[in-house]
């Protein structure tokens, strides 16, 4: 308690500092030379939000841009040049006249031009509706940006619909994520990392609908800035945030069905209202799916002193899956450069699944003589989990590049697992009337989750730099206990993490240069009360990053980075307790693993021109204490033997290759292409059964979008991912899936229908065989079958067709 306390107080220091230090640069910066005044319209006095305010310098030979501002929702604006001028003020605003006011003077205190006002443009056309398409793909300095807004292969689905049509990206059919191949990815959600794991992530993804994600930013080798969790990268879902000034909103519909004639469906609505300095947003989204998933097994456990025992096992289990999520925004800008946001996010999820696998077991062989027993276990589990979100944001803009943001951010997630596990004996190939036995199995889990994050940017004039730094400290509990056959199991965490980090960039002609530093303390608690096991650590890790861009033009960019990045254990890998759904296998956590630690270098070139670009981005990561699944056999209590599942810390591992991005238009078509190939090299010589690997990996995903004519565009996604080796003997099979889709655009582009077909082969399965000193099986999993969705789209608004701050009328 007493240790809590003292890092509370920390905490406390730290925003001290903090609002002193901002004080005191606000008085300092309040002495910058500074322009403002009012935009209204000239008939209604309202305020024109939005329009652009333009800052020239003009001589007798020559006129240049010096900056810019846009008005805020009061009209108002506020220009700060590095010299005082005069200068030459240029507005103007869709649909309105523009207006020069020529002769400005920057001074201190600000010089204020007054109210400007812009009469209407006489003439007015009927209907004009400018649609600005953004690009598929946006390569920029530190990462890649994918629009994803009104991609037709995603419609109707959800955000993790989305993820799956994207280069770089793998969502695997048990839904792991994925980047080049490495599952230790950080996910955000707005630039925060989502604080779930596991099944519960993968169940939120699903219930975000795909037409909330307007953009996912791939960053591969984040700065120091970033926390230092996800080995593999960052990848950031933005979700739609932005309204135009009065009422918006929009709803979704949509339902699909399998090959398994298994129905689904979800929906989801939104409204918003911006007025003066106010602006809040709701959204909503109900989900209901059910799903087949098939696998079968055969277990060969090795014997050296008799005959091998055989497990030929057969299970169907089916999935019924019911979401809902509840998001709200409420923000206030008390000037143009100071706002404050209140975002919520409440999710509620409640899955039951029916399950019956078939066991068979022999001994020397797998003939009928050699049947020693058959039986089989059926499984009743309904699990729970309701998780809510709360972050408030305060964010202040001194100047250009000269900003203070500090965010509070709570979250809880409680989730509880009933399952009921029956086992009945088969004789003649009947099953008996009367059950073997009876297992029950309840979990409960209890996380909490809180943040104080603070980050300062200022421009260093005098030394043509700019420095950025900030804080954030976390505090993190788990709560779970298990009883099972009547006995309980009580399982705690907690976890306290301070870090402060620091960047300096400098532009040097065609080059950008970028250091920093984030130095971390982790204070973990481990506590297996029921076992009287207790292990607590304590570490402090420094992590560097540097970057050097070179951008000669605007069509060509290259850059060379270095980060350290971490990927500390999950709870699942730690966590002792058992799913117990299946005899034959369990999972064990380690609550002893150690943090792997990653070194990533990078070199990316990128070439574009007017009909697509390419991307080539040769990288090797090096990898120390790399946390690997390790199988072994073990004989339970009643003489029967059961393979258990343990995450390892192996020694090491290096993998080098490169990745490929090809992006390409001509006319109505455009499309994505991308691969990459690397060679693993494992060191798992630490281990009792070595689990050192090379191999030579390789995938690869192409998307296709063409307008068949017009308001109706087609769209193909294709994933491919060869088969590969595994340690110490073994081999997954080839994986490939196809997802294409048809959309139309209704009622002026308010609208759309879409149809979507995804595993359009069917053939979303993966066989597997291992080998290795106890034991030899052989698998194939099956989850789910081909769906064909329909969906309807649709939004409103006196955003829809309006002149916006960004010069066009309906947003794409």
């Amino acid at each position: 308690m007493l240790r809590l306390v003292r890092h509370v107080l920390l905490i406390g220091y730290a925003c001290c500092a903090v609002v002193i230090g901002w004080g005191a640069v606000s008085e300092a910066h309040a002495q910058d030379p500074a322009i403002t005044g009012q935009i209204l319209d000239a008939e209604t006095e309202e305020p024109l939000a939005g329009a652009t305010v333009a800052l020239w310098k003009e001589t007798e030979t020559d006129s240049t841009m010096v900056t810019g501002d846009a008005t805020s929702p009061e009209g108002t604006f506020t220009i700060e040049p590095s010299e005082a001028g005069p200068f030459t003020l240029r507005i103007s605003f869709v649909g309105y006249e523009s207006q020069r006011v020529e002769d400005v003077p920057a001074q201190s205190p600000p010089h204020d031009v007054g109210t400007i006002r812009l009469a209407p443009e006489p003439t007015q056309v009927d209907e004009v509706e400018v649609t600005a398409e953004r690009p598929t793909a946006e390569i920029e300095t530190d990462r890649t940006t994918y629009n994803t807004s009104d991609r037709a292969v995603s419609a109707g689905g959800s955000a993790r619909t989305v993820l799956g049509t994207l280069p770089s990206i793998q969502v695997d059919i048990d839904g792991s994520i994925s980047l080049r191949g490495n599952e230790s990815v950080t996910l955000q959600i707005n630039g925060e990392p989502a604080s779930l794991e596991g099944e519960s992530l993968v169940s939120y993804l699903q219930s975000i609908p795909a037409d909330a994600v307007e953009r996912v930013e791939v960053i591969p080798n984040p700065s120091a800035r970033y926390e230092p969790e996800g080995m593999a990268g960052i990848i950031n879902i933005v979700l739609s945030r932005d309204l135009d000034a009065g009422w918006n909103g929009g709803f979704m519909v949509a339902g699909g069905r399998d090959n398994n004639a298994d129905v689904g469906g979800n929906a989801s609505a939104n409204v918003g209202y911006q007025r003066g300095g106010f602006n809040v947003l709701a959204s909503y989204s109900i989900r209901r799916d059910r799903e087949e998933d098939n696998d079968a097994r055969l277990l060969e456990q090795f014997n050296d002193s008799g005959s091998n025992r055989w497990t030929d096992q057969a299970a169907t289990e089916r999935e019924r899956d019911r979401s809902q999520s509840l998001n709200t925004q409420l923000g206030y800008r008390f000037s143009d450069r100071t706002s404050l946001d209140l975002e919520t996010s409440l999710s509620l999820r409640h899955d039951s699944e029916d399950g019956r696998t078939r066991y068979a077991e022999y001994l020397g062989s797998t003939n009928t003589s050699d049947l020693q027993d058959q039986y089989v276990r059926l499984t009743d589990v309904t699990d729970t989990d309701e998780s809510i979100d709360g972050r408030l944001t305060f964010n202040h803009e001194f100047a250009d590049d000269h900003t203070l943001r500090s965010q509070m951010r709570y979250d809880r997630d409680f989730e509880t697992e009933d399952g009921v596990y029956t086992t009945y004996g088969i004789e003649n190939g009947t099953r008996l009337d009367t059950p073997r036995g009876r297992e029950l199995d309840v979990v409960n889990e209890d996380e909490q989750d809180g943040t104080l994050e603070i980050d300062y940017t200022r421009p260093m004039g005098a030394l043509d730099l700019e420095m950025e730094t900030g804080y954030k400290g976390t505090l993190r509990r788990l709560d779970s206990d298990q009883t099972f056959d009547d006995n309980e199991t009580l399982f705690t965490f907690d976890e306290i993490i301070h870090a402060g980090y620091g960047i300096l960039r400098r532009g040097l002609g065609d080059f950008e240069l970028e250091t920093g530093l984030r130095a971390e303390t982790v204070n973990t608690d481990f506590n297996l009360s029921s076992e009287e096991e207790r292990t607590e650590q304590s570490y402090v890790s420094f992590y560097p990053s540097v970057f050097l861009s070179y951008s000669p033009n605007e069509r060509q960019q290259a850059r060379i980075s270095y980060s350290k990045r971490v990927d500390r254990p999950n709870l699942w890998d730690i966590n002792p307790l058992d799913d117990n759904e299946d005899p034959t296998f369990r999972n064990e956590g380690n609550p002893g693993l150690d943090p792997e630690y990653i070194h990533s270098f990078e070199l990316t070139g990128t070439q574009r021109w007017d009909f697509g670009s390419v991307t080539a981005t040769p990288y090797v990561r090096h990898t120390v204490n790399e946390i690997e699944d390790v199988t072994r056999e073990e004989t339970t209590d009643d003489g029967r033997s059961v393979i258990v599942r343990r995450a390892e810390n192996l020694s090491s591992s290096t993998s080098y290759g490169a990745e490929f991005v090809v992006t390409f238009n001509y006319g109505p078509t455009e499309g994505t292409l991308s691969s990459n190939v690397y060679r693993a090299v494992t060191d798992g010589s630490n281990l009792t059964t070595d689990r050192s690997q090379d191999a030579i990996l390789f995938s690869g995903r192409a998307n296709l979008r063409a307008e068949l004519r017009d308001g109706l565009q087609a769209e193909i996604n294709q994933f491919y991912r060869p088969g590969r080796d595994i340690p110490p003997e073994g081999r997954i099979d080839a994986f490939s899936s196809t997802e294409v889709a048809l959309q139309q655009s209704l009622f002026s582009g308010n609208g759309s229908l879409t149809l979507r077909v995804d595993d359009l082969f069917n053939d979303t399965n993966v066989g597997i065989w291992y080998r290795d000193d106890d034991v030899y099986q052989q698998s194939n999993f099956e989850w789910g079958r081909r769906e064909v969705t329909l969906s309807f789209q649709y939004t409103f608004g006196s955003g829809d067709n309006d002149g916006g701050p960004d010069g066009g009328g309906r947003r794409r």
